[in-house]
């Protein structure tokens, strides 16, 4: 049986070229730059794997590779969790917890029941491929399972799949709820979008073709829907290279290198500003502060930049080496500042730290009693603590 290139079987084997590429480059960059990005990498090389099993079924060829039989769909039900957690991950710099796990729940299942098939040799599973080969939906209706009726693991992928697309885009709203101004995850924001919306392609086919008699119409609304959708979702991700090769969000390279204390040390020299353009800018960055635009959470250099008029390179230029301070320390600073007149005021006993940290603009506890420290040499509870002693 030779393999015919016809359109359906050029989009399976772009798709499949595609995304082991950008798997690789994601694994590789995610290691070294920014871990999230291995969950996408994982992502694409399990949905690559689902739709090379898919193409080979389609086309028959199913029957030289008769030792990845059945693991097509094992590796379908963990992509459906993959994007939700890298959605989550990003946008919320969450951190693995043992209970993540749960997520692998329907993978394990399946392999529990269909142990004795993924456990035959080649030559048993060969006579099995055999036996259905003729009919592509015969195969993907998954008649040698133990604990459910033929036809229930495919729609139930496709399902699962959906309802994870789902819980992303309550994260999605979420963030932007909490973000309005987005900062620096304008791109990953915008690429995270890209990605759901080309989701889409995977898994509505599947309803639109639920009543349909045509079991290739069936197979393929499924299958070849996936091959669409990763293969889409490869070609955008190239115009986010910041994405692919982990960058941060502002466009910087990310670093793995622990920074000095003194964060001057670290700021990439450049040309000096002269003392009336210094003192230009410095009345700018002023009117600007008075606007308390730092209280923006996710605030960034760009956003800065675009309020003040100042341009990006010059305004980078002048906070780094005429300030002698990073960005974020910056930003944080004037934001430690404006907590502490909170703290300091008659209403700070009706507000929890935490409340005060998000009225502050920071958008979560952990970065506001680092930033708080960093700044005033103590935590917020020891700063108000000796505040009431004083009293």
């Amino acid at each position: 049986m030779k393999l015919e290139l016809n359109f359906y079987n050029f989009i399976y084997v772009f798709s499949c070229s595609l995304g082991y590429l950008l798997s690789i480059v994601l694994l590789t960059y995610g290691i070294k730059k920014r871990s999230t990005n291995i969950l996408m990498g994982l992502s694409f090389l399990f949905l690559s794997h689902g739709i090379l099993l898919a193409g080979l079924i389609d086309t028959g060829l199913i029957i030289h590779f008769p030792f990845i039989y059945r693991t097509g769909n094992l590796a379908g039900l963990i992509y459906a969790f993959l994007p939700f957690l890298y959605i989550q991950f990003t946008l919320f710099k969450s951190q693995f917890k043992w209970w993540h796990l749960i997520h692998l729940l329907p993978a394990l299942i399946y392999t529990v029941d269909y142990w004795p098939v993924l456990m035959m040799n080649s030559s048993e599973k060969l006579d099995l491929i055999l036996s259905e080969v003729n009919d592509p939906y015969l195969i993907v209706s998954f008649t040698q399972s133990r604990f459910f009726p033929s036809g229930f693991y495919t729609p139930f992928r496709t399902i699962l799949v959906n309802f994870y697309w789902i819980l992303s885009l309550i994260l999605v709203w979420k963030f932007k709820k909490a973000n309005p101004a987005l900062g620096e995850k304008k791109d990953v924001y915008h690429w995270i979008q890209t990605y759901l919306f080309f989701q889409l392609v995977m898994f509505l086919p599947f309803y639109f073709t639920l009543g349909s008699l045509d079991k290739d119409v069936l197979f393929k609304a499924v299958h070849f829907g996936a091959a669409l959708q990763d293969l889409s979702t490869g070609l955008f991700l190239l115009y986010f290279p910041n994405i692919l090769y982990g960058f941060d969000f502002s466009g910087e390279k990310m670093t793995l290198e622990k920074p000095e204390p003194d964060g001057s040390k670290n700021l990439p020299k450049g040309p000096s500003i002269d003392e009336e353009k210094a003192a230009d800018l410095d009345q700018i960055l002023k009117m600007k502060l008075e606007e308390k635009v730092f209280l923006i959470k996710g605030y960034s250099i760009n956003d800065l930049a675009k309020d003040s008029g100042i341009p990006h390179y010059l305004l980078s230029q002048y906070i780094n080496h005429h300030l002698g301070i990073s960005f974020p320390d910056y930003i944080n600073r004037e934001r430690i500042f404006y907590c502490c007149q909170l703290l300091d005021s008659d209403q700070a006993e009706n507000y929890t730290l935490e409340a005060i940290g998000e009225l502050s603009g920071f958008s979560n506890r952990n970065s506001f009693s680092a930033a708080f420290k960093k700044v005033m040499g103590k935590s917020p509870s020891k700063y108000l603590k000796d505040k009431s002693e004083k009293k």
